[in-house]
């Protein structure tokens, strides 16, 4: 990139001007991405990732806190770091065939990325306010209001750590191949909720199409039996026998 500045006359002139992409996220970079996708040596596949693929993530994450000022998160360092790593995990889903350039996608997996994480921060700063008045107002009065959701949110808690463990144990229960897709997409997204970014039923449909390559029929019709065996582990939860 410096060897290119003696005749880049605009970069000389004003360095903070930068096409987006174009200087540390190229067709280089591109071309890394899919040297990386294709390559069965593991350490082959580290080295690529550590010198080719990794400074142009970097830079990509420091701009996108730059620009949409993400700098209140908490510790930069760690934001970069897990941001990096969840890059890393997703590299395998870009598919340059489909006309996307490996920018624009990286990009917007990384600023959905920090959207959640402004609303994990800001969801935890309002339980935070609202668990110190609570304790203020259980001293003003008698209700046990507060009390009961705290009891509640354990319970959430607990039933989503049971649940996780138990869908695990379904694998053996389904036999079909699409049946086992979308069940094996339910457990990626259960064991990696910042994969998601949209929270209702069209957005989870969207992710589970997208990881199983399933049509919208088909994920529905194979997600009826996984929903069968959630509503009875839901009511023996409930009920008091899990």
């Amino acid at each position: 990139m410096l060897n290119h500045q003696a005749k880049n006359t605009t970069t000389q002139t004003n360095p903070t001007i930068k096409a987006p992409g174009v200087n540390y996220f190229n067709q280089d970079t591109e071309n890394s991405i899919v040297k990386f996708q294709t390559e069965p040596d593991i350490e082959i596949k580290k080295k690529i990732f550590l010198e080719e693929i990794q400074p142009a993530f970097l830079k990509l994450i420091e701009n996108i806190i730059f620009v949409y000022k993400f700098h209140t998160l908490g510790d930069l360092d760690i934001l970069k770091n897990d941001c990096l790593s969840f890059l890393f995990e997703t590299l395998y889903k870009f598919d340059g065939s489909k006309g996307h350039k490996a920018f624009s996608y990286f990009n917007v997996v990384a600023k959905n990325w920090f959207i959640q994480k402004v609303k994990i921060f800001k969801k935890k700063n309002k339980s935070d306010v609202y668990f110190d008045k609570a304790l203020l107002n259980k001293l003003e009065n008698s209700d046990e209001k507060f009390v009961h959701n705290y009891e509640e949110s354990l319970m959430d808690l607990e039933f989503l750590i049971l649940m996780k463990e138990e869908i695990k144990k379904w694998r053996l229960k389904f036999d079909k191949k699409q049946e086992k897709m979308v069940l094996e997409a339910v457990i990626l997204l259960l064991s990696n909720p910042d994969l998601i970014s949209i929270y209702n039923k069209k957005g989870i449909y969207m992710y589970i199409r997208e990881i199983t390559g399933l049509n919208t029929k088909q994920v529905v019709t194979n997600l009826s039996k996984i929903k069968k065996k959630y509503d009875s582990f839901k009511k023996k939860y409930l009920g008091g026998e899990i």
